[in-house]
């Protein structure tokens, strides 16, 4: 089954930077990263790089009908996958784990992908920021 028409705007190769918020086990600063989306079968997958002073983090999403999977370089594997849904032009990213729970949305506003991440820890805590990040796209690969 074909990606849905709703994901196109996010397609593409995107790179910009990215304000970090002090969590326990990190302090806040500042990020360079890249997201790179194509389609999927009835969703999307989506590879992600972001590199900061000390440390990289490197992640590949899949999104297929309602349900979301998160692998990165921290190690940890999904137990369940997380849900994918629509919020007007917004894709809603929510996953849930013995760690806690995260909240990603991602849009795209004048030509920019805006990305917004939220965690909670335990999940049923109030969620707190944790990524905001603005990145434009760049140009096609030959």
């Amino acid at each position: 089954m074909p990606s849905s028409p709703r994901f196109e705007s996010l397609f593409g190769d995107w790179t910009g930077e990215e304000e970090l918020f002090p969590t326990a086990w990190t302090a806040a600063g500042t990020a360079q990263a890249s997201i790179s989306v194509r389609p999927g079968p009835d969703g999307i997958h989506f590879d992600y790089v972001e590199t900061r002073e000390g440390g990289r983090l490197d992640a590949h999403a899949v999104v297929a009908g309602g349900g979301f999977w998160w692998f990165d370089s921290y190690g940890f594997t999904p137990q369940t996958p997380g849900t994918a849904a629509w919020d007007g032009d917004t894709l809603v990213l929510d996953r849930r784990s013995d760690r806690g729970r995260t909240v990603m949305r991602l849009r795209v506003d004048d030509a920019r992908l805006i990305v917004e991440l939220d965690t909670a820890a335990p999940a049923d805590a109030d969620l707190s920021p944790l990524v905001r990040g603005v990145y434009d796209a760049q140009p096609a690969a030959e």
